[in-house]
């Protein structure tokens, strides 16, 4: 078969949980109800209604985000001034500390399934600088102590449920974006997921809330001779920066023919293989709860089915929902521990929505797009 053509031969089958609320869309639909800010500035450079794919591709470097909701904060301050005072301390240490925390001792600590196979994966979730050492200290006192939340306000989702559901009408436009990419020895077939909201804290009991959500699966087709090896070698399950890879033929793996089953953990949209509740951080309770016990998405529900390389906004360096700066000295002196008016500022974790498909949060490429084996874990 032609290779272009795979996206649709193994196009996913979609298991949502239980009072999911958001379900894979058009980003080109979201655009339609949002307006297009620039960091700092209280009226947005575009309103709702006026931004354009056009205009996101002509963007620039600047810090700019969309915004998809009326009501709600704009500014860090507003939404970090509603957190309690376990919430701010916590975002204090973790804008003292230098990044990249992550060591096997503090993960032992956060990740009971902790294990030298899923030792990579631990890695790569986003929270780790936040979190890994609260986790130690608190496994080492023995408190169980109550995990700070990052999250927006709920008459921000409500707002954000409403206008998705007016966008989508009477027959939801289901869409997918795929990018089909040479990696070593491999074919890469990516498929990426837009949702307009991530309502895991306010909705589920999880970490964070954010507007904007990009979320993936992937598969890795073995190359002979430079043609696609069918059935795929491999897939892999994203999740919260982190991912879980699998043979295409081990047992966890659910597919109806060529289609493979993927589980979507409500609110966060984490894809995982199997349905039931995935323990993240048993210290504080903070489950995905993959259980596929709502609405199916069929291989052949999608309506929408776009290439990646064919959108104009693809190098749109601004995020997918608002993005949240808070002045680091308003943090110190607010958290209770003010040393000095200190310079600079943070984005706020978690409530700040992320970049595209290609881009992390500082404006990089992902390395799930620059380099999908090492990623997946594949060698």
């Amino acid at each position: 078969m032609n290779t272009d053509d795979l996206h649709i031969k193994y196009a996913p089958i979609m298991h949502f949980s239980a009072g999911e609320r958001f379900f894979p869309m058009a980003a080109e639909e979201f655009l339609r109800y949002t307006a297009l800010h620039r960091k700092g500035e209280a009226r947005p450079v575009l309103p709702v209604g006026a931004v354009t794919v056009a205009d996101l591709a002509r963007a620039g470097p600047g810090e700019t985000f969309l915004r998809s909701v009326p009501e709600g904060p704009l500014f860090g301050a507003e939404v970090a001034g509603q957190w309690g005072g376990s919430t701010l301390r916590l975002l204090d240490d973790w804008s003292s500390r230098i990044p990249g925390s992550w060591t096997e001792t503090l993960a032992r600590s956060a990740y009971d399934w902790f294990s030298e196979k899923t030792r990579p994966a631990t890695r790569r979730f986003w929270w780790n600088d936040l979190l890994l050492a609260k986790a130690f200290a608190d496994r080492a006192s023995g408190a169980r102590a109550e995990l700070p939340r990052f999250i927006l306000p709920g008459q921000m989702r409500d707002a954000a449920v409403a206008a998705y559901r007016a966008s989508q009408g009477a027959q939801p436009n289901f869409t997918y974006y795929y990018r089909l990419a040479p990696a070593g020895e491999y074919l890469n077939l990516q498929y990426w997921f837009f949702y307009a909201y991530n309502d895991w804290a306010n909705g589920y009991g999880g970490f964070n809330d954010h507007e904007g959500d990009w979320e993936g699966f992937h598969l890795f087709f073995k190359l002979d001779g430079g043609r696609p090896v069918e059935p795929p070698a491999y897939l892999c399950y994203l999740g919260h920066h982190s991912r879980m890879t699998k043979p295409w033929a081990h047992p966890d793996v659910e597919k109806d023919s060529t289609h493979p089953a993927v589980y979507v953990a409500a609110g966060s949209h984490a894809s995982y293989p199997q349905p039931r509740q995935y323990p993240l951080m048993a210290l504080y309770n903070l489950i995905d709860y993959a259980t596929g016990d709502s609405f199916t998405l069929d291989h052949t529900a999608w309506r929408g089915r776009i290439p990646l390389a064919e959108t104009p906004w693809l190098t749109y360096l601004g995020s997918w929902g608002t993005r949240y700066w808070l002045p680091v000295g308003w943090l110190k002196a607010t958290a209770g521990r003010l040393v000095s008016s200190l310079p600079g500022e943070v984005a706020l974790p978690g409530v700040s929505a992320p970049r595209g498909p290609r881009f992390t949060d500082s404006g990089d490429d992902r390395e799930s797009w620059q380099n999908p084996l090492a990623f997946a874990g594949i060698t």
